[in-house]
């Protein structure tokens, strides 16, 4: 593992997180386009640091933008278990992550690793489908919470948003002139 610390923004509610993330070893396996962790994340295991990579990948791939992969989205998600996720989320992106195993198994008669990737891509673009045609599952709860959390991660990060700035304070919506001036006036006394 290298000790390279990186700096990330990310937004989540009204708060900001810096968060700092090892780069972890990988190998890309050139038989089925995939790489393949060689160690445990700090949450996650090797197994699921690679399903959650290949799936991250899937769904934001690198074009002639930077993809998932390039602003370590999997990275910060393992960084996030330990500092900011509850135990049901923890939970949730455990299931979620045996499922894809067990669907690639139950799907093409191998793991989530030995799949090809066609087959990883036809397994994710169907369960991504059926996770917002039929909502109520559980698997599909999980699936869409991990789906958004892989966006968020990346469309904070500097590689796909390098402008991005926080704006101080909070969005005070549609207020009357009055209104407007007792914030000023209060902020300015504060």
């Amino acid at each position: 593992m290298s000790k390279v610390n990186i700096s990330r923004r990310l937004f989540i509610g009204a708060s900001v997180y810096f968060v700092a993330t090892p780069v972890w070893a990988s190998i890309f396996n050139t038989v089925n386009s995939l790489s393949v962790f060689s160690q445990n994340g700090r949450f996650f295991t090797a197994k699921e640091m690679t399903i959650l990579s290949d799936a991250a990948d899937i769904m934001i791939p690198r074009t002639d933008t930077p993809g998932a992969t390039d602003a370590k989205v999997i990275d910060v998600l393992d960084a996030l278990m330990l500092s900011w996720a509850g135990s049901e989320t923890k939970q949730q992106y455990k299931f979620i992550i045996k499922q894809i195993d067990l669907i690639a198994q139950s799907s093409f008669k191998v793991n989530y690793q030995s799949a090809s990737k066609a087959d990883r891509e036809l397994l994710l673009n169907e369960l991504d489908q059926r996770s917002f045609a039929e909502r109520s599952t559980e698997l599909s709860k999980s699936y869409r919470k991990l789906k958004e959390m892989i966006f968020h991660i990346f469309y904070t990060s500097e590689e796909a948003n390098p402008y991005f700035m926080l704006v101080p304070g909070t969005y005070k919506g549609d207020i009357t002139k009055n209104q407007m001036e007792f914030y000023n006036v209060k902020k300015r006394v504060s």
